[in-house]
C-alpha cells in the first residue's frame, strides 16, 4: 500500500471530511423534506383541538384497513381505507359523508395516511391534511391515564378501550431519572473535557478524537433541549442527537485507526517497519510485495457490507404506551421518522461507504489507504449507530425505558473507556505526536 507522508495525510483528508460531514447530514434532511414537505401536516394536539370545536366541520379519517379498524381505532375517528382512496378519481368519488369537510387523515405512524393526503391533495381537497406520527404520536398526547372521545379506542363491535398505560415501579422510575438527570450529565461534561484537553493536539488521531468527542456532546445537548423544552416532539432536535451521535462513531472509528496505525503497526510511516512484517515477510514499503492488512481489509470489508443489510431486515416499531414517573405523565414510543435514520438511511449510507472504501484500495494507487481509512471509518460510525439504536428499541419493545436507559448507561461506559486509555497513556498521548 501507499505510504504518505503524515502531513500530507491530514491535509488530503480536510476537504473529504467535510463535504462527507455535509452530505451526511443534509441527505436525511432533503429526503425528509422531499418525502414529508408537499403534504399539509399538524400535530396530533392541534388535531384533536379542531375535531372539537363541535361543528361537524373536521373529520378524523383512518386510512387503515377495515379489519385493523374493527380491532381498535379511535373513539370519533371514520374508516376510509387507503385502497379505497386510491380508487378515487375525482372529488365526484369522495364518500358523501367526507364532502366538504376538512379531514384529517391519520394511520398506526403517520405513513400511510401522508400517502392518503397526497392524494386526495391532487384531487383538489385542500383541506386535507396529516396527522404527524399516526396513531402512536397520538397516545403521546395525553395529559391523562383516562379519556374521553378522540382520547380513547373502539372496537368495530363498541367496545371502548383506554389508550395503552403500564404502571412503572419505584425502581425503575429512579432509573429513569438517575439516565437523564445523572448519567446523561456525567458522561456530557466529560467529553466536553476530553475535548478541552484535546484542544491543541496536532496528532491526527487526537485531533479526530477531539471532533468526535465534540460531536458527541453537541449531539447529547440537543437531545436534552428536546427532552426539557419539548417533551421529544422535536423532529430536528432528535435528528441532531442522532446525527451527533453517528459523526462521534465515525470519528472515534477513525482516531482508533489512525492510534493504531501510527503508534502500533507503524504502517503508514514509510520510515519505519510495520509491527506485522514477520508475518507477511515483506513490506510493500521497501519491495514489490502484496500488503497483508491490505488482503485483510479486503475480506474484512465485504464482511461489514453483510451487516449492514441486518438493520433493513428489521420489522418497524409501532408500540406506544403512557406511563407516570414520579407524578409526571410521560408516554413512550418510537417514532417512525426516528426509524427511517437507523434502520433505513444509516444501513443503507454504511453500505456504500463500505463499498467506496472498497473500491478505493482496489481501484486508487496513490494515497488509497488514506481514504479508505475514512471512508470505512463513516461506515463503521453509521453502522454502529443503527445497530445500537436499532437494537435496543427492538430488544426492549414492550418496556421501552429499558432502551434510553441502556443507551445512556451504554454512552458512559464508552466515554468512560475513553477516559482510561488516555489516562494510562497519557505520557505518551499528552505530547500530541506519533513518536
Amino acid at each position: 500500500m501507499d505510504t504518505p507522508k503524515t502531513s500530507t495525510q491530514t491535509h488530503s483528508l480536510r476537504w473529504p471530511t467535510i463535504v462527507l460531514l455535509i452530505i451526511g447530514a443534509a441527505t436525511p434532511l432533503i429526503a425528509y423534506a422531499f418525502y414529508w414537505g408537499p403534504v399539509p401536516t399538524l400535530l396530533a394536539g392541534e388535531a384533536k383541538s379542531l375535531l372539537r370545536t363541535g361543528d361537524g366541520s373536521t373529520l378524523l379519517i383512518d386510512v387503515r384497513s377495515r379489519s385493523e379498524f374493527d380491532s381498535r381505532h379511535i373513539d370519533g375517528a371514520y374508516n376510509w381505507p387507503l385502497t379505497e382512496i386510491r380508487k378515487a378519481t375525482s372529488v365526484n368519488d369522495v364518500p358523501a359523508q367526507f364532502s366538504g369537510k376538512r379531514l384529517l387523515m391519520i394511520c398506526t405512524a403517520g405513513i400511510s395516511s401522508r400517502a392518503a393526503t397526497l392524494h386526495l391533495q391532487r384531487l383538489g381537497l385542500s383541506g386535507t391534511m396529516n396527522v404527524r406520527g399516526g396513531m402512536v404520536d397520538w397516545i403521546a398526547d395525553m395529559t391523562g391515564r383516562e379519556g374521553d372521545v378522540f382520547e380513547r379506542f373502539r372496537t368495530g363491535s363498541g367496545d371502548v378501550l383506554q389508550f395503552p398505560f403500564q404502571p412503572m415501579p419505584l425502581y425503575k422510575q429512579v432509573l429513569v431519572v438517575a439516565s437523564g438527570y445523572a448519567i446523561k450529565p456525567a458522561y456530557t461534561l466529560l467529553s466536553l473535557a476530553l475535548a478541552i484537553i484535546l484542544w491543541r493536539r496536532t496528532a491526527p488521531d487526537l485531533k479526530a478524537l477531539r471532533w468526535g468527542l465534540l460531536s458527541f456532546f453537541l449531539g447529547e445537548n440537543c437531545c436534552a433541549i428536546n427532552f426539557v423544552f419539548f417533551n421529544h416532539t422535536s423532529y430536528l432536535l432528535e435528528y441532531l442527537h442522532s446525527y451527533g451521535m453517528l459523526v462521534a462513531f465515525a470519528f472515534i472509528t477513525f482516531a482508533a485507526f489512525e492510534g493504531v496505525d501510527r503508534r502500533i503497526l507503524m504502517l503508514s510511516d514509510p520510515g519505519r517497519k510495520c509491527a506485522v512484517l514477520s508475518l507477511c515477510k515483506g513490506c510493500i514499503k521497501y519491495t514489490r510485495s502484496s500488503c497483508g492488512l491490505r488482503q485483510t481489509f479486503l475480506l474484512i470489508i465485504p464482511a461489514m457490507i453483510i451487516l449492514a443489510i441486518i438493520p433493513l431486515c428489521c420489522d418497524w416499531q409501532t408500540h406506544s404506551y403512557n406511563t407516570i414517573i414520579f407524578s409526571t405523565f410521560y408516554n413512550y414510543s418510537h417514532p417512525s421518522v426516528q426509524q427511517q435514520l437507523e434502520i433505513l438511511y444509516s444501513p443503507v449510507a454504511a453500505i456504500v461507504m463500505f463499498a467506496v472504501s472498497l473500491l478505493v484500495l482496489l481501484l486508487k494507487k496513490e494515497n488509497a489507504l488514506v481514504y479508505a481509512k475514512l471512508a470505512f471509518a463513516a461506515g463503521t460510525g453509521l453502522l454502529g449507530f443503527a445497530f445500537l439504536r436499532g437494537a435496543l428499541f427492538r430488544m426492549f419493545s414492550s418496556e421501552m425505558l429499558w432502551a434510553p436507559f441502556w443507551e445512556e448507561a451504554t454512552e458512559l461506559v464508552f466515554i468512560l473507556g475513553v477516559c482510561a486509555v488516555f489516562w494510562i497513556f497519557r505520557q505518551v498521548l499528552s505530547e500530541g505526536s506519533t513518536s
